[in-house]
């Protein structure tokens, strides 16, 4: 008798795990949220893009038949949204596969942004994972108007174009995690994706990082463009930072590292035109002295740079000291952008950087360190930064050909 019951003990532990299964049909895959203010009244106005599993099986669909669904409904809150929307629809919802949050400007620079961004979090289903990004549309129109040239679920789409941001470096990493809890550290300012599918004016500059989402001249493909990011202070959105300022943050910050990082500046023996540059091996060293009330911070960084083209046909590679002219340039020229960043980011009144985390170090205590209060501190602090370019290769092409022989 005792090895019966024992052996129905075992079958009760082993079959209990089935007792909330689900068929796959039966699901609702939420694959994008998209989040907004209202037009009236209080609450959240919430899209749900969701996954057709029965679209992704072969010889159960056309072939033309779509991946995903997408829904809006209001709500007072994300959480209460997902069960409301069972009162019309048979899937049951669930954010075990969320990809990506978009939220509205207009909701990112609300007061209300905060305190209804952070209750999603106590959802277990909730991957902190997902990637943040601030459109500038309302998050409905941006989610109903993407449409990937070469994707056709929203799924790969931010899957794929995540592995693209390590090498562009003109879009920071971001992450619902990431954006909660540089929020509660209350030291600087945090970045999140800046995007959106409308076409502004594009804007005529040589420098083709120094723009923002809307602005590339650009046709055909995909309608969305992700460049530079919404800047929050607080948990709320105050400004926006181009993608030329971004690929700056991410070399003045210590740690990780874009892989790559192309970039073109003005040729400084013919400024018509402009050299074209790969970084690599980028390393950032950050020294904070936080003896007096306003701290002093001291960054060095190093790279190599590898030269892609020459369109003025100056002969660098074999001039040594054209070389060096050409290696001061550009040690220069970012000193001096970088310089007007910071600036830019004292007057915002935080900074994107982390090197709160490099001065925190020489506090004995956390009080101490909360009395020092960095945010506040920041604005009047004084930076030196210093880069030490190498440059160690120019390509293929070793000697450039003349200039006069191509415009005869």
């Amino acid at each position: 008798m005792k090895k019966i019951k024992l052996l129905f003990v075992a079958f009760a532990i082993f079959l209990g795990g089935c007792a909330n299964k689900i068929e796959i049909e039966e699901a609702g895959f939420v694959l994008v949220i998209g989040l907004d203010k209202p037009v009236e009244g209080e609450g959240l106005v919430v899209t749900f893009q969701l996954a057709d599993p029965a679209a992704g099986s072969p010889g159960s669909q056309p072939s033309n038949q779509q991946e995903e669904r997408t829904i809006t409904i209001q709500a007072p809150d994300l959480i209460t949204a997902k069960y409301l929307l069972n009162a019309s629809e048979t899937r049951k919802i669930n954010f075990f596969h969320t990809k990506a949050m978009i939220v509205g400007e207009e909701f990112a620079r609300s007061k209300e942004f905060l305190p209804l961004i952070s209750t999603l979090a106590r959802d277990p289903e909730v991957r902190r994972d997902m990637y943040m990004i601030v459109s500038k549309e309302r998050a409905e129109d941006y989610l109903r108007s993407n449409k990937p040239a070469f994707e056709t679920s929203p799924h790969k789409f931010y899957d794929f174009m995540s592995r693209r941001w390590d090498t562009i470096a003109m879009v920071p990493p971001s992450t619902y995690h990431q954006f909660l809890t540089e929020t509660e550290e209350d030291a600087g300012l945090s970045l999140s994706i800046y995007s959106t599918g409308i076409k502004g004016e594009a804007k005529n500059t040589l420098n083709e990082d120094n723009i923002l989402s809307g602005q590339l001249d650009k046709k055909g493909g995909t309608p969305t463009q992700m460049i530079g990011a919404g800047v929050f202070k607080n948990g709320k959105m105050i400004d926006t930072f181009t993608g030329e300022e971004i690929r700056l943050t991410s070399v003045l910050t210590g740690g990780k590292k874009p892989q790559q990082m192309r970039f073109s500046f003005p040729d400084p023996l013919d400024e018509t035109y402009r050299v074209v540059g790969n970084a690599r091996n980028i390393s950032t060293k950050v020294r904070v002295d936080v003896s007096e009330p306003s701290p002093t911070i001291q960054v060095d960084v190093w790279m190599s740079i590898t030269i892609l083209s020459i369109p003025s046909a100056i002969n660098y590679v074999e001039d040594i000291h054209k070389q060096e002219i050409l290696d001061e340039h550009l040690q220069e020229r970012y000193e001096e952008i970088s310089k007007k960043f910071i600036k830019k980011t004292q007057e915002l009144g935080g900074e994107p950087f982390k090197w709160y985390l490099a001065g925190r170090k020489h506090f004995l205590t956390l009080d101490s360190y909360k009395d020092y209060d960095w945010m506040k501190s920041y604005p009047d602090a004084d930076v030196d930064v210093r880069f030490h370019i190498k440059l160690d290769q120019f390509g293929k092409h070793l000697r450039p050909r003349s200039l006069e022989k191509i415009r005869d």
